[in-house]
């Protein structure tokens, strides 16, 4: 396999041990350049980083991307010759594609964004015509890049990965029967206050919330939810392997960290056919709903609390799921496609 340099930012929300970056673990010969998601705190430095934001690939380019951009263009400066993957090229190409040398570089790139957002984050989908590989979370962003010109060849899919070492069962707390929602981007908050709302008189179930501290007015009139924001990795994971499955509530999804975290904790999950998710999960770990569908979503969640051999099969089937897409299996389907390079 050609040299391999691999390029992300890293999001200062996801824990330590979320987070596509971790893939670069599984390739310990490449080069793997990072920086922190973030603009600078002022100065010139921001003032650059707002104008770069104004003509870069991506609109949600920030200054911790150009200084990213900045050193993969020193590593090509210096003679590298490979393969570069942009880890997050919906939020951190900027104008790196642009210097790249045809003859001695190529370009594979990673989308994570749904495919409803990409008009708001790429500005210039005709340059995706220069990836030699895109890689995809779901299939449901497939479209976008064929419309924007990119052959059917180049566009593979590969499923998020998670860390099944790390993120491994624990002892669930069955009575009272806990319910987790975790997570804030994309959430949709409102339906699962009415699956909330649905549960109240259900005495053997309560839900903690777990999500940004904006959302908690709409939970503080219910008994029944308890929410938590600011957690630290460690309570994080042990809110995963004590709760006795996953409610997750979303506006759209291509893959989802916390639902893969929960599948290796051996959590089942309930959850809206909607974007990628049931690329992610069946009905061999989860409870699936057509999306909005708060009725559907608060019934699968009393027939688990009822069922305790329904819970322990999708237990089991979670555990499974998530070890299939372990990083290590991820890392091995992307090595195929870096050796067709």
């Amino acid at each position: 396999m050609k040299p391999l340099l691999l390029l992300s930012t890293i999001h200062r929300n996801h824990a330590a041990n979320s987070g596509y970056q971790a893939l670069a673990e599984h390739f310990p010969g490449s080069r793997y350049l990072h920086t922190i998601r973030a603009d600078p705190r002022g100065g010139l430095g921001l003032f650059a980083a707002r104008v770069a934001r104004q003509v870069s690939f991506s609109r949600w380019y920030l200054g911790g991307c150009a200084l990213l951009e900045l050193e993969a263009w020193r590593n090509l400066r210096a003679g590298f010759s490979g393969i570069v993957h942009s880890m997050w090229t919906d939020h951190d190409l900027g104008f790196l594609d642009l210097v790249l040398d045809r003859k001695r570089h190529r370009l594979v790139g990673s989308f994570h964004n749904c495919s409803d957002t990409f008009v708001d984050t790429i500005r210039f989908p005709r340059r995706l015509r220069r990836f030699d590989a895109i890689i995809i979370l779901s299939e449901t962003q497939r479209r976008f890049f064929l419309d924007a010109g990119v052959w059917p060849e180049r566009i593979h899919v590969v499923l998020h990965g998670v860390d099944t070492s790390y993120f491994t069962p624990g002892k669930a707390v069955l009575e009272p029967f806990t319910v987790l929602a975790a997570g804030g981007y994309r959430r949709n908050f409102p339906l699962l206050r009415e699956v909330c709302v649905r549960l109240k008189g259900e005495a053997g179930i309560r839900v903690e919330v777990v999500g940004p501290t904006a959302f908690a007015n709409l939970f503080e009139d219910l008994p029944n939810v308890r929410f938590r924001s600011g957690l630290s990795d460690r309570e994080y994971l042990e809110a995963l392997q004590s709760c006795a499955c996953l409610l997750q509530t979303v506006e759209n999804a291509t893959a989802n960290n916390v639902i893969l975290e929960a599948m290796a904790c051996g959590q089942p999950v309930v959850a809206e056919r909607i974007g990628g998710i049931p690329e992610y999960v069946d009905e061999s770990c989860a409870i699936l709903t057509e999306a909005g569908d708060a009725d559907g979503l608060a019934a699968g969640l009393i027939e688990l609390r009822k069922s305790a051999a329904k819970r322990e099969l999708l237990a089991a089937g979670a555990r499974k799921r998530a070890e299939a897409l372990d990083w290590e299996n991820v890392a091995a389907q992307m090595r195929r496609i870096y050796e067709r390079l």
